[in-house]
């Protein structure tokens, strides 16, 4: 049975993920800050799914844990065959643009935590020549614009980091998956209900598990958020910086 480290477990795109996973019979190992919610989505798993659950803290700004966090879990439950990474939060553009700490904060949450750990995971996998790696990132990530470029900036390195990743590892057979949702109905986007195009957590959860199960490498959820930031990566600097968006 393969297992599934799930990092960020409590987010909402990743709690539906968690479900759909259940119900393929996989083994989950839940991870993150808030345990006790943690502990009620395994229980909850575990009862409705009749599949086997764990869970274990992970403080995604601890780098230096990393390392040990993988042995740790490898330890005690197995191999870990895939790992969903979930870790993100989106401030507020005019917070971020006049305090550096909270933007560095924020760059280290959304890309600094992704690079240290999964760069750590990825070792592990190179050597055993197996394993899939599945990271959400953000449309925010494809071209800067005014009212998020700080968050985007953090998402562009997640996707470079992700692109030189997956050539890494494509010899020894790793996948590598970069998920880029549009706006998601959830807790991070509580109060911004006028975001373009606003999708259920529920139907985003289901494009990234029929993306793993396809072995996709990049997968835009909903699939309109692909044509729509082609047209937005072409549109000439010129006309781009006169857009409010």
């Amino acid at each position: 049975m393969q297992n599934w480290l799930i990092i960020g477990a409590t987010s909402g795109i990743a709690s539906q993920v968690i479900r759909l996973l259940a119900h393929k019979k996989k083994r989950l190992i839940l991870s993150g800050r808030d345990m006790a919610q943690i502990e009620k989505i395994a229980k909850d798993t575990e009862i409705r799914y009749n599949t086997e659950v764990k869970t274990k803290l992970f403080n995604a700004l601890d780098f230096d844990s990393h390392s040990d966090f993988i042995h740790e879990i490898e330890e005690s439950f197995g191999k870990i065959y895939g790992v969903i990474w979930a870790v993100g939060v989106l401030g507020q553009q005019d917070k971020l643009e006049n305090d550096f700490k909270a933007a560095k904060l924020d760059h280290d949450i959304n890309y600094t935590a992704a690079m240290s750990f999964l760069g750590e995971i990825a070792n592990y996998m190179e050597r055993r020549k197996t394993g899939h790696i599945v990271v959400l990132g953000s449309v925010a990530g494809d071209r800067g614009k005014a009212s998020n470029y700080i968050y985007g900036a953090a998402k562009a390195a997640l996707n470079t980091f992700l692109q030189g990743l997956r050539q890494r590892l494509a010899p020894a057979g790793v996948k590598v998956l970069t998920v880029k949702p549009g706006p998601v109905r959830t807790r991070m986007t509580d109060g911004l209900e006028k975001l373009p195009l606003l999708a259920n957590p529920q139907d985003v959860a289901k494009d990234i598990v029929r993306a793993i199960e396809r072995g996709s490498e990049v997968l835009y959820t909903p699939l309109i958020w692909r044509l729509i930031m082609i047209l937005i990566r072409h549109v000439p600097e010129k006309i781009y910086k006169k857009i409010s968006l």
